[in-house]
């Protein structure tokens, strides 16, 4: 069976590439458990609940977490600066936090920085075309500049979140949020932090949030005990390795399934079917392709590749 070489998109950027380096796998399981199952660990996989209650939860997440931002956003401290009852934007990402919380969409790394990148993107451009004298016939440019920097800069930081485009739109185009200037990023900042805190508890009653923090990229790094847990494990005769190496440590006890070149890691109480199997191989097989192999070793349940049958 023969299949093309794969090769890398041009101009292909992924930022988690060089900041993940830098970034520690997570410790949340060290918490006292009250805390941690609050902040989303799980030391067993979640079981799934039925729709209606995911809408009985999303309907309690959104009113509780709306109701929160509101009346701290009717403080004295905050009111003087002019604040409206709530930054409209907020109803949108309310459905995010509270409905569809296994969405990348609405992990809080995406909902704080791409808030905070689109507020400061859209306070920056429409204080820059303040500058001219004819900014009310200019605003509609504004709001539209701003919001597609704020969706390419989103997209270069793995930030994106569809209600921080509202945000943009409206530092540019709602004379009310207009005068708040440089004073929205801060409301946003805040008001983001608090639908992630009340998502964290009522998400976390019959389901789980976040699904992670900062990246669902595994961060296990090749230290010696990863490499002689890997050694433990066996190998069965289709490449798969039996018993994840980094389970408990790097994704926070969560189970999980790493495909690289060499092997495939499965937790070890989980079964797979040759089917199943055979779709992790084509994974491994493609990663060795793009690596610049010239081919893969026949074996039952390998994807066979030769390039110069091609």
């Amino acid at each position: 069976m023969a299949t093309g070489a794969v090769r890398e998109p041009a101009l292909d950027f992924d930022v988690h590439h060089y900041i993940n380096r830098i970034v520690t796998r997570p410790r949340l399981h060290l918490l006292p458990r009250p805390i941690s199952w609050i902040l989303g660990y799980r030391s067993q996989p979640k079981p799934q609940i039925g729709s209606v209650l995911v809408w009985l939860w999303a309907f309690v997440g959104a009113f509780a977490g709306l109701l929160v931002v509101q009346a701290v956003f009717q403080s004295k401290g905050i009111k003087v600066h002019g604040a409206p009852t709530v930054i409209a934007s907020f109803g949108a990402a309310a459905i995010l936090e509270y409905h569809t919380i296994d969405s990348p969409l609405s992990q809080p790394r995406n909902i704080i920085l791409g808030e905070l990148f689109a507020t400061i993107i859209g306070v920056g451009i429409t204080k820059l075309f303040q500058l001219n004298s004819n900014f009310e016939n200019l605003r509609w440019v504004a709001g539209a500049l701003s919001v597609g920097i704020t969706s390419a800069f989103m997209g270069f930081t793995n930030t994106i979140h569809p209600p921080a485009g509202a945000t943009a739109l409206l530092a540019a185009t709602s004379p009310e949020i207009t005068e708040l200037g440089w004073f929205l990023i801060p409301l946003i900042l805040l008001g983001s932090v608090l639908l992630v805190a009340v998502g964290c508890v009522t998400n976390n009653i019959q389901r789980q949030f976040p699904i992670y923090w900062w990246t669902p990229v595994d961060l296990c790094g090749p230290n010696g005990d990863d490499i002689e847990k890997q050694g433990q494990g066996s190998e069965n005769d289709t490449g798969v390795l039996e018993g994840s190496p980094c389970e408990k440590g790097s994704t926070a006890g969560r189970p999980h399934i790493m495909v690289n070149d060499r092997h495939i890691s499965i937790p070890d109480w989980l079964s797979l079917d040759s089917e199943e199997r055979w779709m992790l191989e084509v994974l491994r097989s493609k990663l060795r392709e793009g690596l610049g192999s010239t081919s893969s070793r026949v074996t039952e349940g390998t994807l066979v590749h030769d390039p110069d049958s091609s």
